[in-house]
């Protein structure tokens, strides 16, 4: 058996949510283990000890997922886990603060679908500008 799948699940808040523990584990991690109340300054020592204790082989194996509820922070969190790290000790690392990455995200995608699927036509007062922007991204056919 190789090394267990393991993801650390760092969040400021007291409490780290369920939902993102049970979506850890229903992804086929073997281990979520949740460390409440940090600090952004705590983010560089938690991942150091997170990698430097797997090896070479087990960090291939390992991540850090950042949730919260601001996503500032989050993201001050992830470019903390991210200085962290010297080749070859690099995890992946993810910040999804109260699912507002992945929401937005999937907000996108479905837009880009249905544009795709049926054009947006503005009314005439209306700029079309926004929506040109969108439209240059979808791939051709």
């Amino acid at each position: 058996m190789g090394n267990p799948r393991i993801l650390h699940m760092i969040t400021p808040l007291k409490h780290m949510s369920p939902f993102d523990v049970n979506m850890a584990l229903d992804a086929g991690f073997d281990a979520a283990i949740p460390y409440t109340n940090v600090t952004t300054e705590d983010v560089a020592g938690l991942v150091q000890d997170a990698v430097f204790s797997r090896g070479p082989e087990g960090v291939k194996r390992t991540g850090v997922f950042i949730g919260g509820k601001r996503a500032i922070e989050a993201l001050d969190m992830m470019e903390r886990a991210k200085k962290a790290m010297v080749p070859p000790f690099e995890i992946s690392v993810f910040a999804d603060p109260a699912g507002s990455f992945t929401t937005a995200a999937a907000m996108v995608a479905l837009g880009l679908i249905a544009i795709e699927e049926r054009p947006f036509a503005p009314p005439a007062a209306v700029s079309s500008a926004p929506f040109d922007a969108v439209i240059k991204f979808i791939p051709a056919k």
